[in-house]
């Protein structure tokens, strides 16, 4: 049979579009290392990896650990804008954004999935830093994780579930969450799992397995920035550990050391080593050099929630002390107005 060339024609315009029509489709998954962001079709979405094939054909693989978001093909700008925002710590930006986001217009499960984690991450971030309710925010974003145990985005919600619970004064449900992050297949967040055990460990006052812990983490060898300060995080945690069961002189020489070494410039490591001196000093009854060092946090490190939390509680109490009952009154005020949520102020 003869094919006609008019049919022929038709055709071939027939799988042009069909083609132009799959090229269109560009999810695009942005990465930790920058650079473009790899655009296509997403095959495959798991915890630990995302599979794109781009408009050639070809076929990556990218791992979860290096994916900071996604972009779906046909996603509102309203929720991409937010995951940008969210990312850049803009947390009243990406409400306002997420806000203007209907569901209606979600026209995937994918879609649908990626906006209600980020609602709910978003809630977990803002509780964080006094502007929620840490047990709320919790228990919605449960809810999602247990639905979407595979998502892209599990181990980031496993990780805010753990410092939820922290702020929640449940350290001890914190372990298990972080212990995700452990189990993982990823060498950096296994790391960085392990530490935040050990933190948790030793909040909830089990000073030889948090040692254990933080010890394991302080003697593997890494080269990343950003794994060799949470390297500096888990010594000072491991100090306060050896302070708490009685190695006080030893402890506080270490720490005074580390901030005789250290880069002042540093918010998230001098605001944990100055609550660690504090607590020696509080420990000791040296009221006024506890004063001291809480007082830096207060001055200089206030950006760092958690810890500024904490410092305000020994103010109040410190200032009492020693016979500043405004001051008293004005941290404590601070503290309620600043860290609503904190178990800091139920203490």
């Amino acid at each position: 049979m003869t094919l006609s060339r008019s049919f022929v024609l038709a055709t071939l315009v027939s799988l042009g579009s069909a083609s132009t029509a799959w090229c269109q489709s560009r999810d695009r998954v942005f990465l930790s290392k920058g650079g473009a962001a790899p655009a296509g079709a997403i095959t495959e979405r798991t915890k630990d990896q995302v599979v794109i094939e781009t408009a050639s054909g070809k076929v990556q693989n990218y791992p979860t650990n290096d994916i900071v978001r996604i972009v779906f093909d046909g996603e509102p700008t309203q929720l991409s804008r937010a995951k940008d925002s969210i990312g850049q710590g803009q947390f009243d930006q990406a409400d306002k954004e997420l806000s203007e986001v209907a569901v209606s217009s979600l026209t995937t499960e994918e879609m649908k999935e990626d906006y209600y984690f980020y609602k709910f991450y978003l809630d977990g971030s803002m509780a964080l830093v006094g502007k929620g309710n840490p047990e709320q925010a919790s228990k919605a974003l449960l809810q999602w994780a247990g639905k979407y145990r595979n998502s892209h985005n599990f181990y980031k919600a496993s990780e805010m579930l753990g410092d939820l619970a922290l702020a929640s004064g449940t350290p001890d449900q914190a372990v298990k969450f972080y212990g995700v992050l452990t189990n993982s297949s990823f060498a950096d967040l296994k790391f960085k799992g392990s530490f935040l055990q050990g933190k948790s460990l030793m909040l909830s006052g089990k000073y030889a397995e948090a040692t254990e812990k933080l010890n394991a983490v302080a003697q593997e060898k890494v080269a990343e920035p950003v794994l060799l300060k949470l390297q500096k995080l888990a010594a000072v945690t491991a100090i306060r550990c050896e302070a708490a069961t009685g190695n006080v002189a030893p402890a506080l020489q270490k720490l005074e050391s580390m901030v005789d070494q250290g880069d002042a410039t540093d918010a998230v490591l001098f605001a944990e080593l100055y609550n660690a001196i504090g607590a020696i000093f509080l420990a000791q009854n040296n009221d006024y050099e506890a004063l001291l060092s809480y007082l830096k946090i207060d001055m200089m490190y206030s950006s760092q929630a958690e810890p500024h939390a904490e410092a305000l509680y020994n103010l109040a109490k410190l200032w009492e002390k020693v016979g500043e009952p405004l001051k008293a009154t004005d941290a404590k005020s601070r503290l309620a107005k600043l860290y609503p949520t904190s178990p800091w102020l139920g203490k």
